[in-house]
């Protein structure tokens, strides 16, 4: 029986944070989900040395694809459509970052949300990992031994939605779970559908994808009916010298500019979020509340 679930992740040296990805996408953290349910496509795009054997076979439901840097390109695009025309399971779950964490029931209601109707796509809004955006705190000097800590300290193994604790709001969570978004990092949707709107664009050229995944977003959600905003439910950024993340705010002002100019030229006029009416689905853990009230006020 193939496994109704597909999970795609691409990765770029990352060896320290992938971990933690694929251990907060597991049971028994992974909560009314089987492992033998769904699988883990884990593609590594180019990265100097491929993963360590130890890192990611801790379960059976992980494939693990190493693309040679020779052959890799700098963006993820083309590593993610192919391994998506692998996987096996009638909905997928697209991570573009393989830093991103996730809550305990992100794939039980990623699945059970995209399952509600052929067409239905799932956002699950993200935050950075820190108490500042990641490109204020590695000013200040925040890194990989202090998100160490920082995690230690809220046994996130034991609960994930403590994740919220520890977090900073990104641009399109400034005011928690509410509106629309014009990105996601980890998005539920039919593979056929996937299929349908082309997957990633290929043409994107800037290391990291430059902007792709805003119009890979962009076209999920226009294409979709209904969409989902995930309630209570996120992914977590870990530090890592991120191709945006990794910036400066003057360099990525910089970098920003380059970026949005191939958009434009790629793929539409640049929007402030895309034209969709998203819908609130799921629950409110306690770690949560907070994010409602920010919401609220």
């Amino acid at each position: 029986m193939p496994p109704d679930l597909s999970v795609v992740i691409a990765c770029y040296r990352m060896a320290g944070q992938i971990g933690n990805t694929l251990r907060s996408l597991l049971p028994p953290y992974q909560q009314h989900v089987l492992a033998r349910d769904y699988e883990i496509l884990l593609v590594d795009n180019g990265s100097p040395e491929p993963l360590a054997d130890e890192v990611w076979q801790i379960a059976e439901n992980i494939r693990y694809t190493y693309v040679l840097p020779e052959l890799a390109r700098p963006s993820p695009a083309a590593a993610i459509n192919a391994a998506v025309a692998r996987a096996r399971g009638s909905i997928v779950g697209v991570m573009i970052d393989g830093a991103r964490m996730v809550t305990p029931g992100v794939l039980y209601w990623g699945q059970r949300l995209a399952r509600t109707a052929p067409r239905a796509a799932v956002d699950v809004r993200g935050w950075h990992l820190g108490f500042q955006r990641q490109n204020d705190s590695i000013r200040d000097g925040y890194g990989p031994e202090a998100e160490r800590r920082l995690l230690a300290s809220v046994r996130w193994p034991e609960n994930g939605y403590r994740l919220f604790q520890i977090a900073a709001p990104t641009f399109h969570t400034r005011f928690g779970f509410s509106g629309r978004a014009n990105e996601s990092n980890c998005v539920f949707l039919a593979r056929e559908l996937f299929q349908a709107i082309g997957g990633l664009d290929e043409r994107y050229s800037y290391p990291g994808g430059g902007v792709v995944n805003l119009d890979f977003f962009w076209r999920v959600v226009t294409a979709a009916q209904p969409v989902f905003t995930l309630l209570g439910e996120g992914n977590f950024h870990q530090v890592h010298g991120g191709a945006a993340t990794g910036l400066t705010r003057a360099e990525l002002a910089r970098a920003d500019v380059e970026w949005w100019a191939e958009y434009e030229r790629l793929s539409r006029p640049r929007t402030p979020v895309p034209p969709y009416d998203p819908i609130l689905a799921g629950h409110i853990p306690r770690e949560a509340q907070p994010w409602m009230m920010a919401e609220a006020a």
